[in-house]
């Protein structure tokens, strides 16, 4: 039933509804699509860690001295020789890789200017230098100088060797370094760089096999071979022999393992003065320090005889 004066729909307004509901709902799902497609996978790329540039530098040196422990594990290889005179003079690239290593290995001390201010410096003493000033450089701040002091570090102080990294990268440092102290460093010694020159030209550089400390640590615990207590003899043995072992061993477990960490047992003077001196921490009583030479010989003849048939099945 329909009210008076109101036109009933036609066909014709039906079928315009309905093309607009469906050109509306087809917008709104190419609208999604396209956001799937385009959209989700640029924030998943945002999200996603940055590649590492390859680089000759080692792991360690890479990441920072606050994760070089931690740094991924990298396979060994040898370096050829550096041209010097590729390195020995200051450039704009050699300067911009000398920003970059100085950053991760070294403003945690110095601090990003290398005014000795970093957030670590706090925690050092002595305090790290202050590069801009020329008193505060304990070695000295020409060329050979600052490469020596990389690479050897400083004893005595927080001054690590970096000899981790390539000597050109390390060449590197020592340009940006000096770059940040505006004073005169005066003229260079002509003999100490050409002895450096040398160095590159003749040496080439041995990046060893790196693993994170953690897994070094793993590893060592599951390579550690367990080795069993001492199987002293019962109180009813009251032999001379008997009597010996269990005046001579406050531990059994602590002399297995100091028996077992022996490498030579047939000298028996060595094997005397190292089990006396380890006493009591190694398992065994100071006492023993008093014990004849043929004493030690009944001990060590029964605690190696006893070890080895341990070994047998």
């Amino acid at each position: 039933m329909t009210d008076e004066g109101k036109t009933p729909p036609t066909w014709g307004s039906e079928a315009k509804g309905l093309a607009n509901r469906f050109a509306l709902g087809s917008g709104v799902a190419v609208t999604f699509l396209l956001f799937g497609l385009i959209v989700v996978p640029a924030l998943l790329r945002e999200r996603r860690p940055l590649a590492r540039p390859p680089s000759d530098q080692p792991a360690a040196a890479s990441v920072g001295w606050l994760d070089q422990a931690e740094a991924p594990a990298s396979k060994g290889r040898d370096l050829p020789p550096v041209d010097p005179a590729t390195v020995m003079t200051a450039s704009p690239q050699l300067l911009a890789r000398g920003e970059m290593l100085f950053k991760q290995n070294c403003s945690s001390c110095h601090g990003n200017s290398g005014q000795g201010n970093g957030p670590a410096a706090g925690t050092l003493n002595p305090r790290p230098r202050n590069f801009a000033q020329p008193a505060d450089w304990k070695r000295g701040f020409h060329v050979t100088d600052i490469f020596t002091t990389i690479s050897t570090g400083i004893k005595g102080t927080g001054m690590a060797a970096f000899d981790f990294i390539r000597p050109a990268d390390r060449m590197a440092l020592v340009h940006y370094v000096r770059s940040l102290g505006g004073f005169d460093h005066g003229a260079e010694d002509a003999k100490a760089l050409e002895a450096l020159a040398n160095q590159f030209r003749s040496t080439g550089f041995h990046i060893p096999n790196r693993i994170p400390v953690s897994l070094a640590i793993t590893k060592l615990v599951q390579e550690q071979t367990t080795v069993p207590a001492l199987q002293l003899p019962p109180p009813g043995d009251k032999s001379a022999a008997a009597e010996l072992l269990r005046f001579a061993i406050v531990d059994p477990s602590r002399a297995a393992r100091t028996v077992a960490a022996t490498a030579n047992h047939d000298d028996r003077t060595a094997v005397a003065r190292a089990w006396a001196a380890g006493a009591p921490d190694n398992g065994f009583t100071p006492a023993v320090a008093g014990l004849d030479a043929a004493e030690w010989s009944e001990i060590v003849r029964a605690l190696v005889g006893t070890k080895e048939e341990a070994r047998q099945p």
